[in-house]
Parts: C-alpha cells; sequence; structure tokens
C-alpha cells in the first residue's frame, strides 16, 4: 500500500509541474503582436503591409509605420518596397519607418492584393505590441489632375520564423495609429478608416458599419476606443487559457483522488478480511 501511495503522490506532484509549465508558457516568454500572433522570445516575424481594391492605378503614396523598440528590433536590411519604384525611405528614427513612392509615369495597380512595404522584426521583450501605420497621401489620377484614393482595402500579412518552422497569418486588419500628436503631423489629403477600408464600400455586406470610421489628425476619441478594445480582448484570451488549465489540473486530481479511494478501499476490505479469517480459525 505505501508503494501505490508514493506512485500516487509521484503522480500528482509531476502532473503539477506540468500544469504550472504549461502556465508559464502561456505567461512569460512570448509577444503578442497586433492582438493576432504570438512571437516566442527571440524569434523573428516578418511584416507585409499590403494594398487592394483600388479602382484606379496609383501614382504617389506617403505612409508611416510605427512600433515600439522596447518590444521590437527592426532588422533595417530587410525592409522591402518590392516591384514599387521612386521609393524614398527612412528607418533611421526609433521606432519608426517613413516611406513614400512616385509613379507618376508608370502609375501602379493596386487592384488586387499587392504588397506596399514588409520587414523583418525580431522580439526583444515579452507582452504586448503593436505595430500601427498611418497612411498621409494616396493618390490616383496624372500629375496634373491627381485624386485621393477612395476605394481601398489596407491588409497585413504575417509570417512567424522559430526552431518548429514558419507560420504565416494573412489578410488581416493592420492597427491604424492611435497616438494623436503623430496623427495631427502625419495627416494629409488621405481619409484612413479604423477598419482600413475605403469610404465606397455601401455595396460590402461584410463592412461592419461601426468599424468603419474615418480616422483624422483631429480624431482621437476613436483610436482611444480601439485601443481599449484591444486591451480587454487580450486579457480576456489570457484568463481563458488560464481558466482552462486549471479546470484540466483539477480533473486530474479528482480522477486520481477517486483511483486512490478504490485502491485504499481494496486494501482495507483484504485487511478486514484476513482479520476475520485469523479469529475465525483462532475461534
Amino acid at each position: 500500500m505505501m508503494k501505490i501511495l508514493k506512485r500516487s503522490i509521484s503522480l500528482i506532484a509531476v502532473i503539477i509541474i506540468l500544469s504550472l509549465s504549461l502556465l508559464t508558457c502561456f505567461a512569460k516568454g512570448a509577444t503578442v503582436v497586433d492582438n493576432e500572433i504570438t512571437v516566442g522570445y527571440k524569434d523573428t516575424f516578418t511584416y507585409t503591409f499590403c494594398l487592394s481594391n483600388c479602382e484606379k492605378p496609383v501614382i504617389d503614396m506617403m505612409a508611416h509605420l510605427y512600433y515600439d523598440s522596447a518590444y521590437l528590433q527592426l532588422d533595417e536590411d530587410s525592409v522591402s518596397f518590392h516591384n514599387l519604384t521612386g521609393v524614398n525611405s527612412n528607418t533611421s528614427i526609433d521606432g519608426q519607418i517613413h516611406f513614400s513612392f512616385s509613379a507618376m509615369s508608370e502609375p501602379v495597380d493596386f487592384s488586387k492584393k499587392t504588397p506596399v512595404i514588409s520587414a523583418d522584426f525580431k522580439v526583444i521583450k515579452e507582452g504586448k505590441t503593436d505595430i500601427q501605420y498611418f497612411v498621409t497621401d494616396l493618390d490616383c489620377g496624372t500629375a496634373d489632375k491627381s485624386q485621393p484614393v477612395k476605394k481601398f482595402k489596407f491588409t497585413c500579412d504575417y509570417v512567424v520564423h522559430s526552431t518548429d518552422g514558419d507560420e504565416t497569418y494573412k489578410n488581416h486588419t493592420p492597427v491604424l495609429l492611435s497616438d494623436k500628436t503623430q496623427m495631427d503631423e502625419n495627416q494629409g489629403g488621405f481619409i484612413n478608416y479604423a477598419d482600413g477600408k475605403g469610404e465606397q464600400v455601401k455595396s460590402d455586406k461584410k463592412t461592419d458599419s461601426k468599424k468603419h470610421i474615418a480616422v483624422t489628425g483631429e480624431t482621437t476619441t476613436q483610436s482611444e476606443v480601439l485601443e481599449v478594445t484591444k486591451d480587454d480582448d487580450s486579457k480576456n484570451n489570457n484568463m481563458t487559457i488560464i481558466i482552462t488549465v486549471a479546470i484540466i489540473v483539477l480533473v486530474l486530481i479528482i480522477a486520481i483522488i477517486g483511483v486512490l479511494r478504490r485502491v485504499f478501499g481494496s486494501e482495507s476490505q483484504k485487511v478486514e478480511t484476513t482479520d476475520k479469517e485469523e479469529v475465525d480459525e483462532n475461534e
């Protein structure tokens, strides 16, 4: 019986250790980016900002990416603008990437999903962070007569690189800039929308009108609401994981206790039977 007790105690200890390890994996060693992907500490990922659904070819664009350099380390050599020409970029400012391109002579077709910029980042701190964007100008037409693009769709893709291989995540809504000062500095003729879609989407049944809100340099309420909402979602996800693991551990412990009761009950019955037989023999 002592052997069974020791084995049961060892089994419970192993379960507890494994459970704590699971909780540690979820709580530490990774960073949640854009509330969309989880990247391991010191692992890298590729972020690609894409544009599509433009009815007319684009002749110029000016845009900005912002990231927290306390969490992410940019590989400046990895920054790529793919097939775009006439590109000017600046990655020297900590936590920022500014770029523009001009294609007056050969306007770019963005009717289908096309990469605009991609870059590799390394996770250097655990926690939660975002890569945010803001578009200052996005024009179509000609040099003599240009106008802001009104129908468009921004998306972003991620490729997480780890020792287990690459994982790809496609067609996510990029995070719009939330800093009012930066929005004021970068506001141009283009109007950004919280859901990454242009204003001409009345026929798009998939568009959520509650999220399809114009966000300009003078708008602060919407960006603050979006930020708070993302934080709440992240906390809820983490709490769900912890509760799930706790329930699994509790079920396993209850099952083990049930087995122990059966074993000890069986042993007790054996002892009682043996004692009774000895008494009978003595009589």
